[in-house]
């Protein structure tokens, strides 16, 4: 009922010659009796086997993709996300968890640990052992993700320089200390941001450009508040700013912060995977019930 693979196959009239117990037909299928066992036991209203391991989980989901049970594999994500499987680990395991989902196909896995790695530098030092679980271009993936996210960051805080009626930045326009040389040709310091937050801003964005994919990326959105508040008592005296500081600027340093998570969250793992998870929502086929039709008493009685 929850696996169109094995209704299939079971359909199917087995060979006269093939292997039997007690008479019936042996399916032979390549999972360890403990996978096959707690996946077995969550088709049936009994207590579930849980899985001794997050790595262990990975291994129910592959199944339940291979043999088509949607269903399962959604309860045991749900499972995972309240806490009653084992959950994804926020150390350098996340690496492997990374690799490894990869290799299943298990996009939504894959694209949490690797989220998760963005915490963490990825030097050889760091991967250790877990290097022999990357496959193909698994490794240069994640590389390439990381670059992207730096990448995305900078364009994110480079918008914050960005001076126009609508953008954040524009609550600290009338400030009378401005950039020089940021100043067009007749215009007023009405048009132009104070110089000690093109100071923060470029200085963060300069730091962000100077870092490489391997190190940690997670860290920036933390240190504006630290960087923010630096870059503020620089400029201490002036009213203006301090006004539109006491009013706006708890506001204005949350905006970062979430434009920065904006920034990593829209950054795609993987080209190739991005575009399966999507068309797998597109295509994907409605759910699959099962039809259950009452029998004649007389038949019921003789099954």
């Amino acid at each position: 009922m929850v696996s169109p693979f094995f209704a299939d196959r079971l359909s199917l009239l087995q060979p006269s010659d093939s292997e039997s117990v007690n008479g019936l037909p042996m399916v032979q299928l390549s999972e360890g009796a403990e996978l096959l066992n707690s996946l077995v036991s969550m088709l049936y209203p009994v207590r579930a086997v849980k899985p001794t391991s997050y790595d262990k989980v990975l291994d129910l989901l592959d199944a339940c993709q291979k043999y088509d049970m949607v269903q399962v594999q959604f309860s045991i994500r749900e499972k995972v996300k309240w806490r009653v499987f084992p959950t994804p680990s926020w150390g350098i395991e996340c690496f492997g968890e990374y690799a490894i989902a990869r290799s299943k196909g298990l996009i939504p896995e894959m694209e949490e640990a690797a989220r998760k790695t963005l915490c963490i530098p990825m030097t050889f030092e760091i991967l250790g052992e877990g290097l022999r679980l990357f496959k193909g271009s698994a490794l240069c993936d994640l590389a390439q993700f990381r670059k992207r996210c730096r990448n995305n960051l900078v364009t994110c805080l480079e918008s914050f320089l960005d001076v126009h009626a609508s953008g954040p930045s524009s609550i600290w326009l009338g400030c009378p200390d401005v950039v020089p040389n940021r100043s067009p040709l007749g215009s007023s310091p009405q048009d132009v941001l104070p110089n000690w937050l093109c100071q923060f801003l470029s200085q963060m964005t300069n730091n962000l450009k100077l870092s490489g994919f391997t190190d940690s990326l997670a860290g920036f959105s933390p240190k504006v508040n630290e960087e923010y508040l630096t870059a503020f008592r620089s400029h201490a005296g002036c009213n203006f700013c301090s006004g539109v500081d006491s009013v706006k600027g708890s506001t204005f340093r949350l905006e970062i912060r979430r434009k920065l998570n904006q920034a990593l969250d829209k950054v795609p793992i993987s080209l190739l995977f991005w575009v399966s998870k999507h068309l797998m929502i597109h295509l994907a086929p409605p759910p699959r019930y099962a039809v259950v039709r009452a029998q004649p008493r007389d038949k019921l009685t003789q099954a």
